[in-house]
């Protein structure tokens, strides 16, 4: 009785502390062969002009964004080799407008989902843009 009792006022009362609290975030540069290690993901062989971010919280796990290039003819097979749970293989069409995706990460729990973009820049490159949600 006295443990109901504790429960039913402290979690209203833990939970109003949790919400009251400043958010702190605190973003900074790294690299995104760690970003996409974080994620649970296989970095591409040839990455270029990478621009990588890791957000820290004091209310939400860690984040990911970046943007990284890499050679146009891997990115087919780097995107079905992502381990995740999805249904199929991405689909990737030739035009040069973005084109996303969304996967399960195997980090579920830490990264709940990660969007990435997919846009073709000329024959040869390509831009992959990704952001990770946590639940």
């Amino acid at each position: 009785m006295t443990l109901t009792a504790v429960a039913a006022i402290g979690l209203p009362l833990w939970v109003l502390y949790v919400i009251g609290q400043p958010q702190e975030i605190e973003r900074r540069p790294a690299a995104c062969a760690k970003a996409l290690k974080s994620i649970g993901w296989k970095p591409p062989a040839h990455l270029d002009e990478e621009a990588c971010t890791e957000i820290e919280s004091n209310i939400f796990a860690t984040a990911w964004t970046g943007t990284f290039h890499m050679p146009r003819a891997d990115v087919r097979d780097w995107l079905t080799g992502l381990p995740s749970r999805q249904e199929g293989p991405p689909v990737l069409s030739g035009e040069s407008v973005p084109q996303t995706f969304f996967f399960v990460p195997p980090s579920a729990g830490r990264i709940d989902t990660v969007e990435v973009s997919v846009t073709w820049r000329g024959e040869a490159d390509a831009v992959i843009s990704f952001k990770t949600y946590n639940g």
